[in-house]
């Protein structure tokens, strides 16, 4: 079968795929004349098949554009090749009533016998253009420098906030490779590490911990967080990474702390004198003879209530101290039994007062550390003294020492009101005091267990909950044995 359009033939089937086609086929001769269009030409230009046939393709291009689009054809047909769909042009066409909108166009030679014909492939990419706006709107708008790469790691899109924080104009960065934003030293890692990303996208966070820096033009660098999340284009697989500067957060941070610590240290000594005047004259009072029992129970009182807060004073003291310069131990070779049975006696006063039974459980054998004895001693008293708050009266506190292999070990067990739902690594943080003991008011200001977790770090040991239920919790501390 042959079509007659102007004395030309085309293959039997072409008319078929060109009406098939979903995109505007246009076919042209050597002289840039319309010879054949499909009914979605029609229906996107807004001509009727006779209208177009005979016509200079430029027919559908902006009138301002003619003589460029004449030179480009011409050049075209000296060597014409297949020319895929979205070439990265900014394209215009324009129909009937004089409407432009943008397009994108594929371009491909068609062998006839009446020599060579050219058919493009016109597609409106009207609303494919109105989402790449409003996505670059958003991209502008986003509070973070916004860097897009493919998987190769080039750089294909940034925003203003880009320009902003790392110094360079945007055109610098596109093309470019994503670590020339990534300081020297962990060019190597991060090539590595964007590689592992591209084979299993997803959305995560990084540098929460603020271990992550970005470099500047100018070589200086500073700490980001960063969020990475894929998107799925046309063109393959993007990332997008959210990049945000968080010196400011860290130097106020920094000096949050610097303050706090300050704050702690006026605090304690200011309190530590009146509190030791307290207690010496308390000691006074208690040897006179003639104090009756009502002031004895009296005095007796302000003793402990003294003892209480100096206790608390010098844990803030050692805080302090840890967050200085670390915490100073002597070590040297120590047998753990007499100064767990030390503890253990010298708790046994507060626990009687409070109807607990405390008991202890202690090896047939030495069990012999190389560490600080008082140190060691101020932990175990801080477990001990944590475990009789949080139980209640006529309740249980357990302290068993025992070795492993290359371990000693200390437990301190509770029959209290267990630590709930609380991650069990937080009540190790500075302060942190579980919703239980706030609305139970326990006493307390969340600082024994954060010198405990100190002591042990710097003995090389650990320390952790091996069992926290409605029965109780258990804390274990390993100290390693001497070899």
């Amino acid at each position: 079968m042959s079509t007659d359009q102007g004395r030309r033939t085309f293959p039997t089937d072409l008319g078929g795929l060109l009406e098939a086609a979903p995109d505007a086929m246009v076919v042209i001769d050597h002289s840039g004349q319309i010879v054949l269009v499909n009914a979605q030409t029609e229906t996107v230009f807004g001509y009727t098949r006779n209208e177009l046939l005979g016509q200079l393709v430029e027919i559908l291009v902006p009138k301002a554009l003619h003589t460029i689009h004449r030179r480009h054809r011409t050049d075209y047909l000296v060597e014409p090749h297949v020319r895929s769909m979205g070439s990265g042009l900014d394209l215009q066409a324009r129909r009937k009533d004089g409407s432009e909108f943008p397009v994108e166009i594929s371009l491909a030679p068609l062998e006839t016998e009446d020599g060579v014909l050219i058919s493009a492939a016109v597609r409106d990419v009207t609303n494919k253009r109105s989402e790449e706006r409003l996505f670059r709107g958003l991209l502008e708008a986003a509070p973070d420098a916004m860097v897009i790469v493919d998987q190769a790691g080039k750089i294909v899109l940034v925003n203003a906030q880009v320009e902003n924080r790392f110094g360079y104009e945007r055109a610098e960065l596109i093309g470019q490779s994503v670590e020339v934003l990534v300081p020297e030293r962990f060019s190597g890692m991060h090539v590595a590490f964007r590689s592992g990303y591209v084979a299993g996208p997803r959305t995560r966070p990084m540098g929460l911990a603020g271990d992550l820096f970005a470099r500047r033009k100018d070589g200086s660098e500073f700490p980001v967080e960063i969020s990475l999340a894929p998107l799925e284009t046309e063109d393959g697989l993007l990332v997008s990474a959210a990049v945000r500067d968080i010196s400011e957060r860290r130097r106020m941070q920094a000096e949050a702390d610097r303050v706090k610590d300050e704050f702690f240290a006026t605090v304690s000594h200011e309190l530590r004198t009146p509190l030791t005047s307290m207690l010496g004259y308390s000691e006074l009072m208690a040897d006179l003879e003639h104090l009756s029992p009502q002031g004895q129970r009296f005095l007796q009182v302000i003793t402990r209530s003294a003892e209480r807060e100096l206790r608390l004073v010098d844990d803030l003291l050692t805080l302090v101290a840890i967050e200085e310069s670390g915490l100073t131990i002597r070590p040297e070779i120590i047998d753990l039994e007499p100064i767990v049975r030390d503890a253990v006696e010298a708790a046994r006063p507060r626990a009687e007062e409070v109807d607990i039974r405390l008991s202890l459980e202690i090896p047939g054998f030495p069990v012999q550390v190389d560490a600080d004895r008082d140190r060691v001693g101020q932990a175990i008293d801080n477990l001990l003294s944590n475990a009789l708050k949080f139980t209640p009266p006529s309740g249980s506190v357990r302290v068993v020492l025992s070795a492993t292999d290359t371990d000693a070990e200390i437990e301190v067990a509770d029959s209290g009101m267990g630590i709930g739902d609380v991650e069990a690594s937080r009540i190790f943080e500075r302060l942190y005091r579980s919703g239980s003991a706030v609305a139970q008011q326990v006493p307390g200001a969340g600082l024994g267990l954060t010198i405990a977790l100190a002591i042990v770090e710097a003995h090389h040991g650990s320390i952790g909950v091996v069992k926290s239920d409605a029965t109780g919790t258990t804390f274990r501390m390993n100290f390693p044995l001497c070899s």
